[in-house]
């Protein structure tokens, strides 16, 4: 029996799900994951291999005014081995990928409309790939830092991105074979997928549907799913180079990291009331305390550059500190 090919989503509860990937005929067991973390994982890749694939999406097919098939069998070529390149980026997106691209009808050599709407489709696959991950890359950025509560951040998200609810998803079934018997052919509900795009963007979308508290980590800089409701700074991930968790080498960074930089909270406070100091004058003539914008801006711009020369050691504590008080 011949399946649809593609990649099949089981659910397994509210929060997480099993993968198989269909190649035309068999299913093969791929894994279990929870939507935060597969999004998650899919999008914290290899960004210069992104950059790599992305650049084919931007680049158009051009032909000679004597047509060559020669020429535009080798665009072809080069354009199609970019599901390799993305193949490295993830296994998922590469299979994906392939199976879309599987589509396209390879024209023959003397058929040049057949190869320009070829190559035109294979741009609209790129195309439409490239913008999924990168609009799932920078909305699950943006969902972990949204300075506001968890119960708040679905709306907020999808007021930044509102094409997101023009995505829709329809149910398939395939034939569990684990559970069937001559007198009971189990049937499983699932989703299909035959497109990267679609994919990234149904985990998104369910990622704002369940809500998870995803957060930052200070200490390796990589997104995670948090275990409660309140803001955490630090992942469980283990560092190869201590054999720690970030949990357990964060906080002792960031103590000697505070006692060191002694400073930075001086910066922080002036930046503060010196923006302020210039709100107010703005808002009300304020005859005694009297800071305009150009005057903030470029004071700001100042103290920036010494808190970057100072994290390089190419000033001293006491110039960094005349900077940050001038306005004082």
């Amino acid at each position: 029996m011949i399946m649809k090919k593609g990649l099949y989503l089981v659910p397994a509860g509210k929060l997480k799900f099993g993968l198989l990937y269909c190649g035309g005929e068999k299913f093969k067991k791929l894994y279990s994951n929870s939507y935060a973390n597969e999004l998650i994982s899919l999008i914290s890749t290899d960004s210069d291999a992104m950059q790599i694939a992305l650049s084919y999406v931007n680049r158009e097919p051009l032909f000679e005014k004597r047509y060559s098939h020669i020429r535009a069998e080798r665009i072809f070529t080069q354009n199609r081995q970019v599901a390799t390149i993305v193949r490295s980026i993830n296994s998922i997106l590469g299979l994906l990928l392939d199976a879309e691209l599987s589509k396209i009808v390879k024209p023959s050599p003397d058929d040049r409309r057949g190869y320009e709407e070829a190559i035109a489709l294979q741009r609209k696959i790129y195309h439409d790939f490239g913008i999924a991950f990168q609009n799932a890359k920078v909305l699950t950025n943006i969902y972990a830092e949204l300075p506001c509560t968890l119960e708040e951040r679905p709306k907020r998200i999808l007021e930044i991105d509102k094409q997101l609810l023009d995505h829709s998803y329809s149910k398939t079934y395939y034939i569990n074979k684990k559970k069937q018997t001559e007198d009971n052919l189990s049937l499983t509900k699932c989703y299909v997928f035959d497109s990267a795009a679609n994919y990234l963007n149904f985990l998104l979308l369910n990622l704002i549907q369940l809500n998870p508290n995803i957060c930052l980590c200070q200490n390796c800089g990589e997104l995670f799913v948090a275990k409660t409701k309140k803001k955490t700074l630090y992942c469980d991930r283990i560092q190869p180079d201590s054999n720690k968790k970030c949990s357990e080498i964060g906080p002792k960074n960031r103590v000697e990291l505070q006692s060191t930089l002694f400073g930075f909270e001086d910066y922080d406070k002036a930046v503060e009331r010196n923006y302020q100091r210039a709100k107010r004058t703005a808002e009300h003539y304020v005859k005694d305390i009297r800071l305009k914008w150009d005057d903030y801006f470029s004071w700001l711009e100042r103290a920036q550059l010494a808190k970057k020369q100072w994290l390089n050691e190419e000033i001293s504590d006491d110039d960094f500190l005349d900077i940050v008080h001038e306005l004082d």
